[in-house]
């Protein structure tokens, strides 16, 4: 059998309490406005300075969905499961602070659950999630719960 060059961590790697860091992206203009096109998000509080001003925030911020696609990227560049992710089964998110243009922003994942998955040989992980900016204060919190290869998984033959 031929060695994975996959980087990806293994159901087994995941243990409870550990925690996985990325490294920081700095939210532009440009991710606010494509972002607002790509998923036709429009909504003043993220496209209309004038506007945002009149807010409690008192000035624009970026999409919240659009900093948890950024986390979920950070992820994915991290390598955690590049290779040894069968499904992302679930996400959960809080927004807790807001996210302004040129606010640099970090993911952290926590273990904080594992078991093996009915099939035997993948496993489910459940991660805490926190996303936070440069000040190192929470702009979100969440859970995900993803199907992880074990080390002894084999592909499905047909």
């Amino acid at each position: 059998m031929m060695e994975s060059c996959y980087r990806g961590l293994f159901f087994e790697e995941f243990e409870q309490g550990r925690s996985f860091g990325t490294q920081g992206r700095t939210i532009t203009e440009a991710d606010i406005v494509n972002f607002a096109g790509l998923s036709g998000d429009f909504n003043p509080l993220h496209m209309d300075e004038e506007f945002a001003q009149t807010t409690p925030h008192g000035k624009r911020i970026a999409h919240g969905m659009l900093s948890a696609s950024i986390a979920s990227g950070m992820a994915a560049q991290a390598g955690l499961f590049d290779g040894t992710a069968l499904a992302l089964m679930a996400v959960n998110v809080k927004f807790t602070g807001a996210v302004y243009p040129g606010d640099t922003i970090h993911f952290v994942l926590q273990v904080s659950g594992a078991k093996k998955a009915p099939q035997g040989d993948s496993g489910i992980v459940q991660l805490k999630t926190h996303l936070k900016n440069q000040r190192g204060e929470s702009v979100s919190e969440g859970k995900w719960t993803l199907l992880i290869k074990t080390r002894s998984w084999q592909p499905t033959q047909e």
